[in-house]
Parts: C-alpha cells; sequence; structure tokens
C-alpha cells in the first residue's frame, strides 16, 4: 500500500502547515509528479498581508443546484471585471468544486478502471486550472490566496494508475524495429467525373448523434444542392425503404448495430476497432510507428521525445508530446506511446474499398513547432501520391476493416520510413471529397448493374 510522508512548507502568511505525499506502492520512489507546488493550491504569485480563509463546513459543501450554481457561473463569465468582493465569492466557489472534485479522485482511486480514474483526474485537473488562473487575477487585484487544500487522493489516483498500467502488455505492440522495403514510384489519384444524376443510387451518410457533424452536414448539403443523392441522417428509421433500389449507407462513425435490411459501407465492429487506438494499432502492425503501452516502457521506442495518446481520444484531442523520461504522474495519464517523428510530412487519404477517392497534403502553418500536434492544417489537394503512402493507406483500411475510412499517413523525411498514424471511420470530409465519393461510389454501383443484366 502506499505510505504518506510529512512535507512542511512555508505559507504567504508565513505559518507552516503540512502536505502529504504519496509514495508509489510500485516504485518504491516518491512519486516526483505531485510535488510541493501542486499539493498545495498557495502559489508563490499569492500575495497580501493575510491568507484567504473559508470555513472547513463550507469548504466540504458542493455547490448547490439552482441560485449557487447560478451565481458562480455569472461569476465566472465576469471573471475580469469583478470587484474584490465578488472575486473572494468566484474564489470560495471554485475551492468548493475543487474539493468535490477531489472528493470524486477519493472514491474512484481503488477502480480497476483506467477510464473511470482519468476521466476524474482530467475533471480535476481542469478544475485546478481553473483556480490557478484566477489566483493569478487576485494576485493582480492584491489579493491572497486560500490555504491549503489537500492533494493526497490526486496522488493515491496517480499511484492507482501506475499500479494497473502494470497488467497492459510489455514491449512494443506495434511497429517495428525493421520493416519490408515500401514500393517506390508514384501514383495518380484516378478521377471520377461529378455528374450528378436522377437515376443515381441515394445514398444517406449515418452519423451518430455523439459526434459532431455540424460541418459535414453543410458539406453534405451543399453537394445535395448540386444534384446529388445525398443526405446527411442520424437515425437509420430517417432512411426509406420503399424504392425500386436499397438505399446505400455509409456508416460516419456509427459502432451501434445497424438493421440488417439496409446496405451500408463500414460495418460497426470495424468503426469499434477504428476508435479504440490500442485494437486499431495493434491490428496496424509494422504499418504503425513504434509504440508501447506501458508507461516505463517508453524507453524501448528510441526517441527522446514520444508522442503519448489517449485510447479514446477523437479529433485529435488526447494527445501531445512528452519527453519519454517524463514524472509517473505524467506518463500514467495516457494509454499509449509512440515515437516522435519531429521531420514528418502528413497526408490524409481517403480510401474507399481500395481505391484512392481523394488525398490532401496536410500543412502546418509557417514557424508550427514539430511538437504541435493539432495546427491549423491547410489541405492540399494532391493529384499524384508517393506509391508507399497509397500502399499504406490501403493495407491500414483492409487491416482494420473499413469499407470507407481516412487515413493519416506520415512520411519520415530522415529515414524515408513510410507509417500509418490512424484509420478514422469519421473523418472530416469536403465537399470536394463528398464529389468525389459520392462519383466513385455511383461508378461502382452502375458497374455492377450492369455486369448483373
Amino acid at each position: 500500500m502506499p505510505h504518506e510522508m510529512g512535507v512542511s512548507v512555508p505559507s504567504k502568511g508565513g505559518r507552516r502547515y503540512s502536505s502529504r505525499v504519496v509514495t508509489s506502492a510500485i516504485t518504491g520512489n516518491e512519486a516526483p509528479e505531485v510535488s510541493v507546488a501542486e499539493t498545495s493550491v498557495i502559489s508563490s504569485l499569492a500575495s497580501g498581508p493575510s491568507v484567504f480563509a473559508i470555513a472547513d463546513d463550507d469548504l466540504g459543501r458542493a455547490l448547490r443546484r439552482g441560485a449557487e450554481v447560478d451565481r458562480f457561473s455569472e461569476l465566472a463569465r465576469r471573471q475580469d471585471e469583478l470587484s474584490p468582493q465578488e472575486l473572494d465569492e468566484l474564489y470560495g466557489y471554485r475551492l468548493r468544486r475543487l474539493q468535490s472534485r477531489l472528493r470524486r479522485l477519493d472514491r474512484v482511486r481503488t477502480s480497476d478502471d483506467e477510464e473511470t480514474i482519468h476521466e476524474a483526474l482530467d475533471d480535476f485537473e481542469a478544475r485546478l486550472q481553473e483556480l490557478r488562473r484566477l489566483e493569478e487575477a487576485r494576485q493582480a487585484a492584491g489579493l491572497s490566496i486560500a490555504d491549503q487544500v489537500d492533494m493526497a487522493a490526486r496522488a493515491a489516483a496517480v499511484d492507482r494508475l501506475l499500479e494497473l498500467s502494470r497488467h497492459r502488455p510489455s514491449g512494443l505492440v506495434a511497429g517495428s524495429e525493421s520493416r519490408p522495403a515500401p514500393p517506390t514510384g508514384s501514383v495518380r489519384v484516378a478521377e471520377v467525373a461529378f455528374q450528378p444524376s436522377p437515376d443515381d443510387s441515394p445514398i444517406y451518410m449515418l452519423a451518430p448523434t455523439s459526434i459532431p457533424s455540424e460541418a459535414v452536414a453543410r458539406n453534405v448539403e451543399a453537394v445535395a444542392g448540386e444534384g446529388a443523392r445525398l443526405r446527411l441522417v442520424h437515425d437509420t428509421s430517417e432512411i426509406p425503404r420503399d424504392g425500386e433500389r436499397p438505399a446505400l449507407v455509409l456508416n460516419w462513425g456509427g459502432s451501434e448495430t445497424l438493421p440488417a435490411d439496409l446496405v451500408s459501407l463500414n460495418r460497426p465492429e470495424s468503426v469499434r476497432i477504428s476508435s479504440d487506438q490500442v485494437e486499431s494499432l495493434r491490428r496496424l502492425g509494422e504499418l504503425a510507428p513504434r509504440t508501447v503501452v506501458r508507461p516505463e516502457d517508453t524507453a524501448l521506442l528510441g526517441t527522446e521525445r514520444v508522442v503519448a495518446k489517449r485510447r479514446h481520444g477523437a479529433r485529435g484531442s488526447g494527445k501531445a508530446v512528452i519527453f519519454a523520461d517524463a514524472g509517473w504522474g505524467e506518463r500514467v495519464r495516457y494509454d499509449l506511446f509512440q515515437e516522435f517523428i519531429p521531420e514528418r510530412r502528413e497526408y490524409r487519404v481517403s480510401m474507399l474499398s481500395g481505391r484512392v477517392v481523394s488525398a490532401y497534403v496536410k500543412r502546418p502553418p509557417q514557424g508550427t513547432s514539430p511538437e504541435e500536434l493539432r495546427p491549423e492544417w491547410s489541405f492540399e489537394r494532391a493529384q499524384v501520391l508517393p506509391a508507399a503512402v497509397v500502399s499504406t493507406a490501403r493495407e491500414a483500411a483492409r487491416r482494420i476493416g473499413l469499407d470507407y475510412a481516412g487515413i493519416d499517413v506520415v512520411e519520415d523525411l530522415r529515414s524515408g520510413r513510410v507509417l500509418c498514424l490512424e484509420a478514422n471511420a469519421a473523418p472530416g470530409m469536403s465537399a470536394e471529397t463528398l464529389r468525389s465519393l459520392y462519383s466513385h461510389i455511383q461508378q461502382t454501383l452502375r458497374r455492377r448493374t450492369a455486369r448483373a443484366s
């Protein structure tokens, strides 16, 4: 079991207080991630002749729904223009909110479910950052900071995550030290003219409400306005079944079972695999960058920095570049780690049943740091692709089992390796990509009809 050791540090008012640091039951070392600064919400930003005081009974009360929550929200919206009295009031609310998140951590810290602990820890860290920003505002106003908040529950949650991570598979789960030489040369992307007709088969993009689809919806509407028989729906009940030809459904990110009477692209099981970073990378194998899932295995990746990812991150969220030897408190926040490729070129390749529908080179703004994983990309349409990019994208979609996918491919400019970062079952789709996809689908359906007649 973790044990505790006392640490005394002076408060800004000249007092001393004790904080607790939980020692890892696994490593036997004091967890470096739980520093004295983190253990107390008193920061070097605090100033003033006294320390902000809040009664223990008040600190232990969660915000009451209704008047208190409404007042808290109203103060938070006006934080930059609050009077000193209002800053005190908001600070008290934020302290109580942080304390409630600590109580939640205390409840889940013995859980066997890493995701449950991750969610509680993420929520706590977000509230802690809000509190620290408010401390800056209080400093600017010449106001003081509250006395300590005990972070023992946070430390115990980190320790539990480290313990659970020891049950993950050891060694590389994807990638390899060597892989067969990729094909050389280039491939021209086949183009199919966009010529919508009333005789086209209707296509329904089925998008679950859990995935933001506003941008795709606008582009679908624009392409439909040009004559395409294309429509975005959120439920299978919106898809008519009375036509002479069955409607074709493009399952855009849905993992729920589909009715048997629908003809669909992307089986729900394949969508589930694609959304699980660990399982999808395991299937990608040597196509992916070198990957480990145990925090203590990051040295196997061979890079000073690594890309740390959450298992179910979406839209580029849940990932960051960290040092391979970062503190345990940082590493246990993630589910997998990949080698970092600083000099790279990235592609988004849309694949439909083994064929390239469209392809883009993803270009970051000038001066973007290689560590920035989510820059404001600009997308440059590619008419010609390296053959290695096409073969990697095609094989990645096949291994994941997706009929249609947006494949993120990276070219290591130093080694020449071409690797798959991710296969997306619900990729962003421009109007241009939708036109190309629609044309390829209609061409395939017409050919099948001609062969059957």
